[in-house]
């Protein structure tokens, strides 16, 4: 049987099922939870993206963070800014994963391939103010009975999709 770790898989002989996918930022908006942070840094390493910025958050214990983020910590850009003040790269799309009026469903709406998505509080959701400075809005579609989900778990069901649509070779 040959060996199923993913450091074997994920090799040059594999290399054309994916592309490079640093077309996408991660912006989390003051996040709660530390491990939070730290499972958005290890997926933001997971598609390369270029950073991870967090916006508020200060509360949170950067050695929680780091923690979870384990050895993605030191292969993803991640910039601590303001709400007020935060800045991304010019021609990057600020989208919001959100449930509000106007959203669109992820799964019928094509992503930016040059994506920057904002990512809200785990209770409270996009802040209006950093909602305010989006470009559009997305939801992921939950038929069953709860309709919420883990923070990182959105972001993952959200960059996957963006992945699927902007990089995957096919």
């Amino acid at each position: 049987m040959p060996e199923t770790h993913s450091k074997y898989f994920f090799n040059e002989a594999n290399k054309s099922r994916s592309q490079e996918g640093s077309d996408v930022i991660i912006i989390t908006d003051n996040f709660s939870t530390p491990e939070n942070i730290g499972s958005i840094i290890r997926l933001a390493a997971n598609v390369n993206a270029s950073k991870v910025i967090v916006l508020g958050s200060e509360a949170c214990r950067e050695s929680k963070v780091k923690k979870t983020a384990g050895a993605a910590i030191g292969h993803v850009k991640v910039e601590w800014q303001s709400a007020d003040s935060f800045t991304i790269p010019e021609g990057f799309q600020l989208v919001a994963l959100e449930t509000v009026e106007g959203a669109k469903g992820i799964y019928e709406c094509v992503l930016p391939h040059k994506l920057a998505i904002v990512l809200g509080n785990e209770k409270y959701g996009v802040s209006q103010e950093v909602l305010g400075k989006c470009d559009a809005a997305v939801y992921i579609p939950m038929p069953g009975a709860i309709k919420s989900m883990n923070v990182s778990h959105a972001a993952a069901v959200c960059l996957f999709e963006w992945f699927r649509q902007n990089k995957v070779t096919k």
